[in-house]
């Protein structure tokens, strides 16, 4: 958020586990590591939290192939908190109407409403840390392995 994305998006995260023993023995067991995907967004219409407009999207579907592997003709992922479903109505806070309507995704949307009416913060949209408050990972993600190789094979 500092760098100027303000509502960047989670779309994927993994437990990163350390396999090596004597590089394990060395970070110990305080430490947990992550990898993280984020969709980020330089709109400069986004606001700093979600907020509810009564807004809501349709995803048409797409019959037309894609290289974005998260495109297909039954449902598009933004990220993980929000996944469309062909032909659905689904509410969305001001700041995802937003990332929908005003980049390339636009085409692919049907758009219902707009920002005359607030009706304060979108319940359940951006505030919760993304790896949970335990500092581990929700159980729809994946564990990678550290074994102590690097790029230049040490």
């Amino acid at each position: 958020k500092e760098c100027g994305f303000k509502d960047p998006r989670l779309v994927n995260h993994n437990d990163i586990k350390i396999a090596n023993k004597s590089l394990q023995a060395m970070v110990g067991d305080q430490m947990k590591f992550f990898s993280a995907t984020y969709r980020l967004w330089k709109l400069s219409s986004l606001e700093s939290d979600c907020e509810d407009y009564g807004q809501a999207v349709i995803y048409k579907g797409s019959k037309v192939p894609c290289e974005d592997v998260l495109l297909s003709p039954t449902s598009f992922t933004l990220d993980k908190g929000h996944v469309f479903v062909a032909g659905k109505v689904h509410p969305v806070c001001g700041n995802t109407y937003r990332m929908l309507q005003e980049t390339r995704f636009a085409p692919l949307f049907e758009f219902i409403g707009d920002f005359q009416t607030h009706y304060g913060i979108f319940e359940g949209c951006g505030k919760s840390i993304p790896f949970g408050e335990s500092g581990k990972s929700s159980s729809s993600s994946s564990s990678s392995d550290i074994d102590g190789r690097f790029d230049d094979g040490v």
